[in-house]
């Protein structure tokens, strides 16, 4: 199995005014050969532009892509955003870059029943066809959302539902092992949500967070998209999670979805002299990159401990 990294956590880099050729550099720098590539939606703009330059700036690299992620509406609750059309440029994107899948994150609605929440996706999934049909690249559907949210992809069994439901072959799993951890322990056992759904889990969003603390003083189900390990209380459990890959004989990348190196964008500001003191906002690309490194090594470790590990 050869390891992967999204490229989100570049983000704020090229934001500050790093190209994306520079920030690929980087990324190649940290050891990945593979790329999850975030779609920003400005770059669906200038569609085939914008993709063909990301071709150029991967194939300089040595870079490969494994999925894409389309820009992130909740498609339910667009604000005017015409999502099909959003989409389907994402789709179009893909095929220009040579990117086989896209994941697409289902939407909901505040007070949706759970029966609602997969009669309006799974619509919404199938007005897609047509696009994916047309380009030929897979739409991943992932699971998300927490106790407190309207969504209802709690663990395998929800997301196998939901992809059962829109019942085309170019739609497939996404799993998130962060955002499965969120509903851990009452609903988040990694094995059985991994087995659940064999023959369709196409891709992987590896990362950590605490889950669930019952002692009141530490509550809260947080989305870290953290790097394994990174924390005394991080609780994905990747034993479960690498057992259940080989049981299903998954054969896709071990994809991190891990925000090492992120700008500090919820930081209270700090204002000295009637202007904010930022300069520890966010580390160097150089910085980055180490860190980067050092998730590719986690994940090394992880799978060889199983045998699984490719260069």
């Amino acid at each position: 199995m050869k390891l992967s990294l999204s490229s989100s956590s570049l983000n704020p880099h090229m934001q500050a005014g790093v190209s994306l050729e520079e920030a690929l550099k980087a990324f190649k720098a940290g050891g990945f050969s593979l790329i999850d590539y975030e779609i920003r939606a400005w770059e669906l703009d200038q569609t085939e532009n914008n993709a063909e330059r990301l071709k150029n700036a991967m194939d300089a690299c040595g870079l490969s892509p494994s999925i894409a992620h389309a820009p992130m509406p909740n498609h339910l609750e667009a604000n005017g955003v015409d999502c099909v059309d959003l989409f389907t440029r994402s789709l179009k994107y893909c095929k220009i870059a040579g990117i086989e899948y896209a994941v697409i994150h289902p939407g909901a609605l505040p007070g949706n029943t759970r029966e609602a929440f997969f009669d309006l996706n799974a619509q919404f999934y199938r007005s897609l066809i047509p696009a994916a049909e047309d380009t030929g690249v897979g739409v991943l559907i992932e699971n998300i959302g927490n106790y407190d949210s309207p969504y209802f992809l709690k663990n395998g069994s929800d997301l196998r539902e939901l992809i059962d439901r829109v019942d085309h072959p170019l739609f497939t799993a996404c799993f998130d092992t962060g955002h499965a951890n969120l509903y851990w322990p009452e609903d988040g056992n990694m094995y059985d949500s991994v087995t659940a759904l064999k023959g369709k889990l196409t891709a992987l969003h590896v990362n950590d967070n605490c889950g669930y603390f019952s002692e009141p003083r530490l509550h809260g189900r947080i989305d870290f998209h953290a790097m394994p390990y990174f924390s005394l209380y991080s609780s994905v459990n990747y034993d479960a999670l690498l057992q259940g890959l080989i049981d299903i004989g998954y054969t896709g990348a071990f994809n991190f979805e891990a925000l090492g190196g992120y700008s500090q964008v919820l930081r209270t500001p700090f204002i000295r002299n009637g202007k904010e003191e930022a300069r520890l906002k966010m580390p160097p690309l150089s910085i980055w990159t180490k860190i980067s490194e050092t998730v590719y090594e986690i994940g090394k470790y992880m799978l060889s401990e199983y045998g699984l590990f490719e260069e």
